[in-house]
């Protein structure tokens, strides 16, 4: 007996499943897609259009620190010591790969300076990516796009240098372990007299 493919049935959750699974993926490919596309763009075109430029005044706003063993709201305050400032997305590629470099280079930047990490994402979607949850660098929550908007990011992941005196020195796409280190020399090169060293 000669048995074809239309005389086989499958379960209906099986099918429904399969085709959400489907959409599920097709859905992360656009995303991930439009993330890929968007970075290129940036590069092509150079990322000095993109956020505050150097020699602005950094601005202030209220944050969560959700990691950190308090969830006690805290006000940002650019003047007092160096800071790097990178804002983040736990459902974007780039981002988790920059947490990462993060991971790697934070015993060293954090003898000279203060790390923060902020996302405006929810605590579902920051658990839910490995390197946001597991991460020993600040990760801080804003409930708006606030501080997006103040400092004009578009894309992630994107990182600022701001001086002891609240100042904006650096600025670049922070995608990986070398645009952190290039994005941190960049003040050697400043007017300001300090070295940042990070091998």
């Amino acid at each position: 007996m000669n048995v074809g493919f239309a005389d086989i049935t499958l379960p209906l959750w099986l099918v429904v499943s399969q085709w959400v699974l489907l959409f599920a993926l097709g859905f992360l490919i656009i995303v991930m897609y439009r993330q890929v596309a968007f970075l290129q763009q940036l590069n092509d075109q150079g990322s000095e259009r993109e956020g505050l430029p150097s020699g602005e005044k950094a601005p202030t706003f209220d944050y969560i620190p959700i990691n950190q063993g308090k969830a006690a709201p805290a006000h940002f305050e650019p003047r007092g010591r160096w800071t790097l400032l990178v804002f983040a997305d736990p459902g974007c590629v780039s981002c988790q790969s920059t947490l990462l470099a993060l991971e790697r280079l934070a015993p060293k930047l954090e003898q000279k300076m203060r790390v923060l990490v902020l996302t405006s994402a929810e605590l579902g979607e920051i658990n839910a990516a490995d390197a946001f949850r597991t991460s020993s660098t600040v990760i801080s929550r804003v409930h708006s796009d606030v501080p997006s908007r103040l400092y004009r990011i578009t894309v992630t992941p994107f990182g600022y240098l701001i001086d002891p005196a609240g100042m904006i020195r650096a600025r670049d796409i922070v995608a990986d372990e070398s645009a952190i280190q290039k994005l941190v020399r960049k003040v050697d090169r400043s007017s300001v007299n300090v070295e940042f060293t990070v091998s």
